[in-house]
């Protein structure tokens, strides 16, 4: 083949297939790629492996140069192959399962034009590297990253348990649970201030809750709301303690020693009251006030303010006998319990206020508990506790009265125990019969049968010689059987006293 036309004269170089095929494996792009050099009639003159492109013939010499079709190496034939494939342009590819690139351009422009030189890059000869690189690089970062979650997580640690704790504290004292709170040492100077802050306003709250009641502030809570004055309707039970002859017994006494005996009294008899869902609503010199059904709701207010009576009236007694042994005066106490409507709220200015309850009703147990003085009891209760309580609660008839002021007469009853022989306060079998004999004697003194109410009476009172209920009765009975009533008698008594 002519290499380069000189004007006048052609020079030649004959290069042998062996040598060819030494340019073109020099010349391969990777250790994957191929070159080889196609002449004008598209045999293969050039390739790597001369042995592949010859083939013989029957014709001397017997050996013939293969075309780029047929010589066995898919990549040289994929390269050619296709309609889209020109001249100085990358086409893509894939030849036994792997990724090539092709590039077909001519051998020279002046002289060989109709020669072409394929060369094919394996991609995988360049992108193995850059793998490998990347393969390294996420191993370093992931690494890296590793170390740096284990990090992040020691300092989040470090940061966020003392967090936790704080926390927990927060919810200890959103719930008013004033037990011993948590203690940690915490690294961080915020946090120490924090800590400190928390101790602080659980102290200021639990303070703070001696003047409130608890379930007011707990609502208060629960709801987000702010204290504000007002009030709704409610039917509660309400509950009147008072100290029999207080006033005189603490002109006998000290202050320090009124402070300390009133202190124990109060502690104890709140006691008895809350652990019957009674909220104490304030303490009056040495009358107690408490209700029942607010600020939390109780379906079963009238029982539980019924027990919570006879729970404090037994702990009176168990502390007067403790008195008695320290060589200090008892303190008798009497109750009253009323079960009405009324407004339960916040009375007072905006900057300070109480939560409390209004009504005609609250007078009436008030001076239900006044009413003890005159019948020698220590605890009465309306006709509507006695209707609304449950029959495990022994009560009987004391008096129909009519205060001072008002029109309608009410019948009060003295709460004497409970009947159930399971009941923490169980009178016994014969105070309930007693109790029942009672009641038929009041119905006869009703019906103006003095005569026969007279005689279960005297009965009741050689049982029960102390019984100041029966005693009044009794008198009663003794003065209308000596001078009858007129015909507009109806059993009231009209209190000249409120």
């Amino acid at each position: 083949e002519p290499l380069k036309n000189v004007p006048g004269a052609t020079v030649g170089v004959d290069l042998s297939l062996h040598d060819l095929a030494g340019v073109t494996d020099r010349l391969k792009p990777g250790k994957n790629g191929v070159v080889a050099i196609l002449n004008e009639r598209g045999n293969v003159v050039a390739y790597p492996d001369p042995v592949k492109i010859m083939k013989t013939t029957g014709t001397a010499p017997g050996v013939d140069l293969m075309t780029a079709k047929d010589i066995d190496d898919k990549r040289i034939q994929m390269a050619i192959s296709g309609d889209d494939v020109k001249l100085h342009e990358h086409h893509a590819f894939k030849a036994n399962g792997e990724e090539y690139i092709g590039f077909v351009r001519r051998a020279a422009h002046e002289s060989l034009d109709n020669w072409r030189i394929v060369s094919v890059a394996a991609v995988s000869d360049f992108t193995d590297g850059l793998k490998e690189a990347l393969r390294r690089s996420l191993i370093i970062a992931g690494s890296v990253l590793v170390v740096a979650i284990a990090g992040v997580a020691a300092m989040a640690g470090w940061i966020t348990v003392p967090v936790l704790r704080i926390r927990r504290m927060a919810d200890q004292v959103t719930d008013l649970n004033f037990g011993k709170m948590e203690s940690f040492e915490s690294p961080f100077i915020e946090i120490k201030r924090l800590q400190e802050s928390m101790e602080r306003m659980r102290t200021a709250l639990d303070t703070f809750l001696r003047f409130v009641p608890r379930d007011v502030v707990r609502q208060l809570i629960r709801d987000n709301q702010a204290a504000a004055v007002g009030g709704t309707r409610r039917e509660v039970t309400l509950l009147f303690t008072d100290i029999e002859g207080f006033t005189s017994m603490s002109e006998k006494m000290t202050p320090e020693q009124i402070m300390s005996q009133t202190s124990e009294y109060f502690e104890l008899m709140s006691l008895g009251i809350q652990s019957n869902l009674g909220t104490i609503d304030k303490f009056i010199g040495d009358a107690i006030m408490a209700m029942w059904n607010a600020p939390t709701e109780d379906v079963f207010h009238v029982d539980n303010a019924c027990r919570g009576a006879l729970t404090a009236f037994h702990i009176s007694e168990d502390l007067n006998k403790e008195f008695k042994e320290k060589g200090e005066p008892p303190m008798r106490t009497r109750f009253g319990l009323h079960t009405c409507e009324v407004l339960v709220g916040n009375v007072g200015a905006p900057d300070r206020m109480q939560y409390t309850c209004l009504g005609s009703g609250v007078n009436l147990a008030a001076r239900l508990e006044g009413l003890n003085k005159f019948y020698g009891t220590q605890v009465l209760a309306s006709d509507t506790v006695r209707r609304r309580a449950s029959p495990e609660f022994l009560f009987r008839r004391v008096d129909i009265v009519a205060a001072k002021g008002t029109s309608v007469p009410l019948t009060i009853y003295e709460l004497m125990g409970q009947r159930g022989e399971d009941a923490a306060f169980f009178v016994g079998e014969d105070a309930i019969k007693l109790a029942s004999k009672y009641e038929q004697a009041f119905d006869f003194y009703l019906h103006r049968d003095f005569d026969d109410a007279l005689a279960i009476l005297d009965e009741l009172a050689k049982s029960s010689p102390g019984d100041a209920v029966v005693a009044t009765l009794r008198n009663k009975c003794r003065a209308l059987h000596e001078n009858p009533p007129g015909n507009d008698w109806n059993g009231v008594t009209v209190l000249d006293e409120k």
